[in-house]
């Protein structure tokens, strides 16, 4: 730490960052483009200058970028100098000479970085009287829009894109005045993340065409701090809604998960919740005929089912909040409440919480990953499953820091440590059943089956802790297996990473192993799992029966509530139709239709997670909470969409003659008494009560201009907001919001003379690394030293090439999602399935890429197209398991027949 002076005072600062991140981490505003906190500094847009005196009587003065520059000890800095101010304004007139005046049709118009940093310069009026520089604009795929007239050559996007992302497709071409950023030629964008170009972007080049579907102005989008849905990872977003429509989804910061960015599906998976068609009505099936009823009729006739039941079962959810679990386990009895997963995936998950739980395993944050010199994938393709994993990877793999500790190269300066990054990579070993993202980067790769895949994990165990291997095992594999053990025993920070997506218990076993291997040799070893769904670790931990428990013993059941789960997704056709058959009363809670809901005798319409509040749980055992962003009855009288966890507590409180309405906080009280291992899960976020100046806080900026002309078109008259009992916001502008005041769970960004979500910069107490509030959520943290068996090392399973081909996962980014896959961009741009198979086993089956094939399992019959590939093990057959008409229990079935279609 050194003491420079800013302005007139002292402040003792780190000699190692540069003197923008200083200012802005101090509060003060200095204007820039090209800088990017996790990006770093290339000096190339010259807008960050101010100027450095030698010592506080100002002697010497010269101008610097601040972004290139590091702190000297007591020199003097001058932000508001006459001739920096000059500067600055000047360079960004040079910047907008070919910038078109069309702020009022631009998306970002009113949330622009570069209309703020005009503004912050003085820059207020046009000199430039000569033809501009025009561009063509590129097709880049459904979600992003291109105007390349509007950039300013700040190369913020080729450095994300290409440098951070590893994206192959996009670039800059030309030169001198001639700069343009895009593809070779009109096409989709392939890397996964690259929805984070419109938020890198400092000006409207990049566009969410998502957004414009339900677009208003960004003032004028009601929002609410929220959490991805749509892994395990529990990434935290922004959600924007107008109308009744989920506008936009933005990064949230969170620095111990996903900082600034997110992957595609996070941004642009959202579709099914704009749905036309879905459940806004209670819906009783009397005599083939659609009944509608009231609130309090459904729940009258509900209450009466269940009390004259012998016998009736609950079926929870992975994609239902802790609360809605909570209370339909409640309802149901310990007993009889179902988890709503497979047996296999119940097994691995409970497997995974004890490992979690050990007091010798460290499971690592998702940003933490970046720091990890060695990593082991053993069966997880990530960048599929877990997406926003694959990118903390890629910079861990690229992050050489010894070296650059050695050349003494400051950790900012981008151009430098590129071109090291070039010369060194750390080392990445993944084995899979294909073909992953990631394979550009790995040092090996092993595709085999799954059974090769736990013998490879366990000998390597094996021969970390004896320096033998079973001679089971081919030469070659032994060959990596010894060399891998010298590198993860040479490294000084090795990661293990794997996941239930395989459904593989042994697999789980296996990664423990290694890890209690390289711990007996002192190695500092990290244990990263990931899940399925956002609470898979969350029904794990309030644990019930799996559906096979519950399909296999249907006998005598009488009433059957299913809440936010579509069994079809998991178990195939024929044995839940048998099933439901057998059920006299169905009673679904859910916020889509889907061949669940079309067996239930009674719908109730459920809230999505933008219309309701709630906890989820993810991989790390992180408990978060996401907020209700809009109201769905005050665009909609008619619509009686609630909350699944009211629903059900209206039965209850029905049943139980209990005092019927109750707020989430209360509920979360009964949940932490009830289930011990959840106590403090309450500290996820402020109770409803918490105040700042006796006022809740805005979930709409103070620019927000619309609300009394939202429902104009019904009544003239502004109906009252509706009032939220279950949190710390307001459905309007008014309440508190200021980065001065202690709000941990921020709904959106917007500072003094910062519009654009780079107003971050306000609530950060380090700018790039920690907000003003510490990382939020709460962490359960339960550790002891609990007995974990693992299988015996010398076991060794043989996989044998049968005529009958096994399926096993090969899952489609976008429609591995029960929800994401019934988008209707989604549907539209990405409704092709494949089948993987051998380049052997298509040659014997007289089967060609891209061909038509028809699969018969288990009485079912999939269509799908094929690819052939030369890295899946002969004897398999990838398909897509999750989407419509595969679930999930095919996993480790065979095929009855195939069939090509001509």
């Amino acid at each position: 730490m050194i003491h420079i002076n800013i302005e007139g005072q002292s402040y003792k600062v780190n000699r190692k960052d540069n003197l923008l991140k200083i200012c802005l981490s101090l509060g003060f505003n200095i204007p820039y483009f090209c800088w990017h906190p996790i990006l770093g500094s290339i000096g190339s847009c010259r807008q960050c200058a101010i100027k450095q005196y030698d010592n506080i009587q100002k002697k010497n003065g010269f101008i610097i970028m601040s972004c290139m520059s590091l702190p000297i000890e007591e020199t003097y800095i001058s932000i508001n100098d006459k001739e920096v101010i000059n500067f600055r304004r000047n360079i960004i007139e040079l910047l907008m000479l070919n910038h078109p005046h069309d702020c009022p049709i631009c998306d970002e118009g009113g949330s622009c970085h570069l209309q703020d940093m005009t503004v912050m310069t003085g820059h207020y009026k046009r000199r430039y009287n000569f033809p501009k520089r025009k561009y063509k604009n590129q097709y880049l795929g459904p979600f992003i829009s291109h105007v390349m007239n509007r950039c300013i050559t700040c190369y913020r996007c080729v450095r994300y894109y290409k440098d951070y992302a590893d994206g192959k497709d996009f670039n800059v071409f030309g030169s001198k005045n001639n700069i343009y950023f895009g593809r070779y030629s009109d096409g989709l964008l392939e890397n996964k993340f690259s929805g984070n170009l419109i938020e890198i972007c400092p000006t409207g080049v990049f566009n969410d065409k998502t957004y414009i579907e339900h677009f208003t102005r960004k003032w004028d989008l009601q929002y609410a701090p929220s959490i991805c849905q749509h892994c395990s990872l529990g990434c935290n977003i922004f959600i924007g809604e107008r109308y009744g429509n989920l506008s936009c989804v933005q990064n949230r910061f969170h620095e111990e998960i996903n900082h600034y960015f997110l992957c595609d599906k996070g941004r642009f998976g959202y579709g099914y919740i704009n749905l036309k068609k879905k459940p806004i009505q209670i819906i009783q099936k009397k005599n083939k005929k659609k009944v509608f009823l009231k609130n309090d009729q459904a729940i009258k006739n509900i209450s009466d089912l269940i009390l004259k039941s012998k016998k009736i079962i609950g079926i929870g959810s992975a994609r239902a909040s802790i609360e809605s679990n909570f209370i339909l386990k409640q309802l149901v009895g310990d007993e009889n409440f179902c988890v709503g997963i497979l047996e296999d995936e119940k097994k691995q998950i409970d497997y995974i919480i004890k490992i979690i739980q050990h007091k010798n395993i460290y499971t690592p944050s998702l940003s933490e990953i970046e720091d990890y010199d060695v990593i082991l994938i053993l069966g997880e393709d990530v960048s599929t499953t877990n997406p926003r994993v694959d990118l903390a990877i890629r910079q861990a793999i690229k992050k050489n820091t010894e070296i650059i500790n050695k050349k003494e190269i400051p950790y900012w300066h981008a151009n430098a440590i590129f071109n090291l990054k070039g010369k060194s990579f750390n080392s990445l070993f993944i084995t899979s059943i294909n073909k992953t993202s990631l394979n550009d980067i790995s040092s090996w790769s092993y595709y085999t089956t799954i059974d090769n895949q736990v013998n490879f994990a366990f000998a390597l165990s094996y021969y970390i802790d004896n320096k033998t291997i079973n001679p089971l095992i081919k030469k070659d594999i032994q060959n990596k297996i010894v060399k891998i053990t010298e590198v993860l025993l040479n490294a000084r920070k090795p990661l293990i990473i794997s996941g239930t997506s395989l459904g593989s218990l042994d697999l789980i076993m296996a990664s423990y192993a290694i890890v209690h291997s390289l711990n007996k040799k002192r190695k500092n070893t990290g244990l990263f799992y990931v899940l399925n769904t956002v609470n898979s670790m969350g029904i794990g931990l309030i644990n019930g029966k799996t559906l096979n428990n519950i399909l296999n013993k249907s006998n005598n059941i009488d009433t059957i509530i299913i809440m936010e789960n579509d069994l079809y997704y998991y178990e195939e056709r024929d044995k839940l139709d048998v099933f439901f058959k057998s059920i006299p009363n169905i009673i679904v809670i859910d916020h889509v239709f889907s061949p669940t809901t079309q067996k239930a005798h009674i719908v109730l319409p459920a809230t999505n997670f933008m219309e309701s509040s709630g906890t989820v749980i993810n991989n790390e055992c992180r408990a978060q909470r996401f907020f209700q962003a809009s109201n769905p009855f005050y665009y909609n009288k008619k619509n009686q969409r609630k909350s699944s966890w009211k629903w059900i507590y209206s039965i209850y409180a029905k049943i139980n003659n209990l005092k019927e309405k109750i707020n989430l906080d209360n509920l979360i009280e009964e949940c932490e008494k009830k289930i011990p291992i959840l106590n403090g899960i309450s500290n996820a976020a402020p109770k409803a009560n918490y105040r700042v100046y006796n006022r809740k806080f805005a979930r709409s900026p103070i620019r927000y201009s619309g609300r009394t002309s939202i429902l104009a078109n019904i009544n003239i008259h502004e109906p009252k907001q509706p009032e939220d009992k279950d949190t710390i916001f307001n459905f309007s502008m008014e309440g508190n919001y200021n980065s001065d005041i202690n709000c941990t769970h921020l709904p959106f960004l917007w500072a003094p003379g910062w519009n654009s979500l780079q107003a971050l910069n306000k609530f950060q107490k380090e700018i790039g690394v920690s907000s003003k509030y510490n990382a939020i959520g709460f962490k359960i943290k339960k550790k002891h030293n609990n007995n974990i068996n693992i299988k015996k090392n010398n076991v060794f399973k043989k996989f044998k090439i049968s005529d009958k081909l096994l399926i096993v996962p090969c899952y489609n980014f976008f429609n591995s999602n029960s929800l994401v896959q019934k988008s209707s961009l989604i549907k539209e741009y990405f409704s092709n399935y494949y089948a993987f198979l051998n380049n052997k086993d298509a040659m014997k089956l007289g089967i060609l890429n891209n061909c038509l094939i028809k699969i018969y399992c288990l009485n079912n019959i999939i269509q799908l197209k094929t690819f052939i590939s030369t890295s899946l093990h002969q004897g398999l057959i990838g398909v897509p398991l999750g989407t419509p008409g595969i679930p999930l229990s095919f996993l480790g079935k065979t095929i009855e027949k195939l069939k090509v279609l001509k």
